[in-house]
């Protein structure tokens, strides 16, 4: 006694389903090929081991510096900076090349164990809709880092650099623009935004 035939599609229904998994296989080698050539990005906060470096880093020359697109590493979005404000206030800057509005907000230092002036210490800081880590080598005098800034997603590299040299750029990024640091008064002379490099015909090299 023969038993209930074979249910068989259509040729047209057959095709289909060749194709659909022929889609799901393609998605599946792409979901894992994906993950190991572009690693997620992730802000990563201090672990539970690390401690707050108080007052921040010993050497608080700043750390001038560019950052650039996550997933084009050669795009150069703008210049960053890494800098100390004074009684341990240190500060991430971001400042676009296009005349965008710039962002910045407070950043503490991490290490596991006790603070030392040499060797590497891990930099983080977050607001409500920025983020950003990364680890400054003291010894070498360099920082590299990822942030979050609404949503968009950037790679920083910086270098130390001589508060002295770079000291006209260092005022400009900390007290002008939308979101400066320490915003000039309204009663300051205007010159300096025709020229932006005038500081030092009324200050000196220490703020003064």
């Amino acid at each position: 006694m023969r038993g209930p035939d074979r249910y068989e599609g259509t040729p047209r229904q057959e095709e289909q389903e060749v194709r659909l998994r022929q889609i799901l296989w393609l998605s599946l080698v792409g979901i894992v090929v994906g993950c190991n050539i572009f690693p997620s990005f992730v802000i990563t906060p201090p672990t539970d081991d690390m401690t707050v470096v108080l007052g921040g880093l010993a050497d608080t020359e700043p750390y001038f510096g560019t950052y650039r697109l996550a997933n084009a590493p050669d795009v150069e979005m703008g210049d960053f900076l890494l800098a100390s404000c004074g009684c341990g206030d240190w500060r991430v800057l971001f400042r676009p090349s296009d005349g965008g509005p710039q962002v910045q907000f407070p950043v503490q230092f991490y290490t596991v164990g006790e603070y030392s002036p040499s060797g590497s210490v891990k930099m983080h800081g977050s607001t409500d809709y920025n983020a950003t880590d990364g680890m400054v080598d003291q010894d070498g005098g360099v920082f590299d880092g990822k942030a979050e800034l609404a949503l968009s997603r950037y790679i920083m590299s910086a270098n130390r650099e001589s508060a002295h040299v770079q000291s006209v750029d260092a005022c400009g990024m900390c007290h002008i623009g939308e979101d400066s640091i320490y915003p000039l008064p309204p009663t300051h002379p205007q010159k300096y935004k025709t020229n932006p490099r005038v500081c030092f015909e009324c200050h000196t090299v220490n703020g003064q």
